[in-house]
């Protein structure tokens, strides 16, 4: 397997693709970065974490998942929110919803 740093900026590189209007000049722009750097730094196939998750959000696709979905390991499984916690969460919103509205806010 490729390494994941690797793998994450030939994953950026296909998003900049699909994503009209964008390239790396575009990508340093909205990380106020200079577009030499943005441009070794996909070359080299190193990015930290904060700026994966930073592009991550500009670009709209969860690269830390789609890397997390290539290690073989579910702990934590992906979602841990246990199927009746998430009942109750949905009963507590829903009685917040009445409330609010009985209260008229």
């Amino acid at each position: 397997m490729k390494s994941l740093e690797k793998e994450a900026t030939r994953l950026i590189k296909l998003k900049l693709k699909e994503k009209e209007g964008w390239n790396s000049s575009v990508l340093a722009e909205k990380l106020a970065m200079h577009p030499s750097s943005v441009a070794k730094m996909l070359v080299a196939g190193q990015i930290k974490l904060d700026r994966l998750k930073q592009i991550s959000e500009l670009l709209g696709y969860n690269f830390l998942r789609a890397l997390a979905d290539q290690i073989d390991v579910n702990d934590p499984p992906r979602y841990s929110a246990e199927p009746a916690t998430r009942e109750r969460i949905r009963e507590l919103e829903i009685e917040n919803a009445v409330l609010m509205k009985v209260l008229g806010k």
